[in-house]
């Protein structure tokens, strides 16, 4: 047996998990890092709208999650928060923005992106491309649109 293999793949271990959210205190740096994740989330939502129409529209979803996961952190940030880890954003949008619908649909789309990440036989069909389409439409744009709403109010 392969000694690295074994010991980290087959033995037990702990590991220790720095924090992954941090405050943001000045505005100037709320600004910045909200400006980033808003530039991130439109860099992936448009990454997500091209693959739509590609041969593998379900990378669409995988994709407009982390635009989903960017404005949300965007909004947290402007809350103050630089937020490093999935669940911490999900969390920190049910208890910090209280909003925990929009931490469902997050996490919804999280738990949609690790299935389709993990399906057996992946090819292209109309089927995927509507699945695609559908949540694209009925899920993402909404939530962004949210937040965008969210953030426009703080303003």
């Amino acid at each position: 047996m392969d000694q690295p293999f074994e010991e980290k793949c087959l033995g037990k271990r702990t590991i220790t998990i720095e924090p992954s959210v941090f405050r943001i205190i000045s505005k100037e740096q709320r600004e910045q890092i909200a400006s980033q994740h808003k530039n991130n989330a439109a860099y992936f939502f448009e990454s997500a709208n091209n693959l739509l129409n590609s041969s593998t529209p379900l990378v669409a979803i995988l994709i407009a999650y982390f635009s989903m996961e960017h404005k949300a952190n965007q909004l947290l940030a402007l809350y103050g928060y630089k937020v490093e880890s999935h669940v911490c954003t999900q969390i920190g949008l049910s208890k910090i923005v209280q909003r925990k619908d929009l931490a469902k649909m997050l996490s919804d789309i999280f738990t949609l992106r690790q299935n389709i990440g993990y399906r057996i036989s992946l090819t292209p069909s109309q089927e995927s491309k509507l699945e695609a389409q559908r949540t694209i439409k009925e899920i993402i744009i909404p939530f962004i649109q949210e937040v965008d709403l969210l953030i426009q109010v703080m303003k």
